[in-house]
């Protein structure tokens, strides 16, 4: 091992262990139980099913009960509950299960646009939540959700998976060793293929109303990585976006792919048919709300951009050159961080159609230096294993170095309110101040 790889490990490994506690007590209710949690879930797609009710029920059972699932679909939370295997009443009106259940712990997996309403009322009947990214879709739910968690001295726990990634622990564990110095600038660029892009256009989150727009919805995730790699605040917004291949920009459109006459024609046609999870949740289920899982792309409401791009000011002086673009040919990420003493860059592979020896490669340069490769553990399981981190963290209480500790309603509030700048910035062709926003809580160390 060369020197300077000797000097990276050494430090890095000094500064994980020297940070090494039990989740941080602000989050006490939610991982010290004293008694099996009482666990309730309102929204009840796939994403509830697959990550936060099955896996709890096959796996958790002796630290929590789930006592209750809702959602507005009747037939969609009888389905979720037959899916997880839980054995609890189903409801269609939230106030209905609270008073029957008595949960002290709740889970929002609802449209984005209404994860506000339930934090809010769960907090009010003094149940702890915990809630799916993003945490709120604009400035005005960001300021009721943060006042109610203020008024009710409850947790709110917001489910930042991609923090418990192997390979971005890893990221984060090489800019703490400071081994290139402080970060003064970031490239970064998201790619969302013709697959994965496309499904955001088929949904509802086609809909700025309900998910907030892919500024909110899908890159809250990537603002919490680098506001958390950083560990520093964005300050100021300035972004461009637009709407160029789906939405209007279709030369034919239908309602959905099963009730289109131009599937033969369309290059995105989506055979929902094939999955039989999705027929039985929504497509079984649509009849009661006239929801379509394979909602045609090209609708003429959407009203969200496919391609967007930002510049982002931090407190620490650090500013961050941001993209996303929704309709590539392959799927993953390019990031750099350029630092005071040399550079730190990844290329991470999601899907793509060629072959790949390595899902995520780490290079570290150092000024005046040689060119190295950080060695990154491929770990398997849903986002990059961070979706088992994470609950085993929540649930569990496993032990994590401080920087691992459970994101809070902060983190939720400072990702969303960079991607609701960004919207703002487009909308009102000006950067917009993070503080014109919100009001956000300084940060707390306990």
């Amino acid at each position: 091992m060369d020197q300077s790889r000797r000097h990276f490990v050494k430090t890095a490994t000094t500064a994980a262990a020297a940070s090494l506690i039990l989740p941080s007590s602000a989050f006490a209710s939610l991982t010290f139980p004293a008694a099996k949690r009482r666990y309730a879930i309102v929204g009840t797609g796939e994403r509830s099913v697959g990550m936060w009710a099955r896996p709890l029920v096959q796996n958790y059972t002796d630290v929590l009960d789930v006592v209750g699932m809702c959602d507005i679909n009747a037939k969609r939370v009888a389905v979720a509950r037959k899916l997880s295997g839980a054995n609890c009443p189903t409801f269609t009106d939230f106030d209905q299960m609270c008073d029957q259940t008595k949960p002290d712990l709740l889970m929002v997996t609802t449209v984005d646009g209404f994860h506000s309403h339930y934090i809010a009322r769960a907090l009010d009947r003094g149940i702890d939540v915990i809630t799916e990214k993003p945490m709120v879709v604009d400035e005005k739910q960001c300021k009721e959700v943060l006042d109610a968690e203020r008024r009710n001295k409850r947790n709110i726990v917001v489910t930042f998976n991609y923090r418990y990634a192997p390979k971005h622990q890893k990221i984060k564990e090489i800019l703490m060793s400071g081994t290139i110095g402080k970060v003064i600038s970031v490239d970064f660029s998201w790619y969302l293929d013709v697959y994965h892009g496309a499904d955001y256009f088929r949904r509802w989150h086609r809909l700025k109303s309900k998910g907030g727009s892919l500024w909110v919805h899908k890159a809250t995730h990537h603002f919490d990585l680098i506001n958390w790699w950083l560990d520093a605040d964005p300050v100021e917004v300035s972004a461009q976006g637009a709407l160029r291949t789906y939405g209007r920009n279709g030369t034919f459109r239908s309602t959905h792919c099963r009730a289109c006459p131009h599937t033969k024609d369309c290059r995105f046609f989506y055979d929902l048919t094939k999955n039989a999870t999705r027929m039985e949740l929504y497509a079984g289920c649509e009849d009661v709300d006239g929801y379509h899982r394979d909602g045609c792309v090209f609708r003429e409401d959407v009203d969200i951009y496919d391609t967007m791009s930002a510049v982002v000011k931090y407190s620490n002086g650090a500013h961050m050159s941001y993209s996303l673009n929704a309709f590539m040919p392959f799927e993953g990420y390019r990031l750099a961080f350029n630092c005071e003493k040399g550079r730190l860059e990844i290329r991470d592979y999601e899907r793509q159609p060629w072959p790949i020896e390595e899902e995520t490669e780490v290079y570290l340069t150092k000024s005046f230096g040689q060119r190295e490769k950080i060695p990154i553990e491929k770990i398997t399981g849903g986002h990059a294993g961070g979706d088992q981190r994470i609950r085993d963290l929540i649930f569990r209480n496993t032990e994590m170095p401080s920087y691992l500790r459970l994101p809070s309603s902060r983190a939720g509030a400072l990702s969303c309110l960079t991607g609701i700048a960004a919207r703002r910035s487009i909308e009102q062709s000006r950067p917009i101040k993070i503080s014109e926003l919100a009001k956000v809580p300084a940060p707390t160390n306990t």
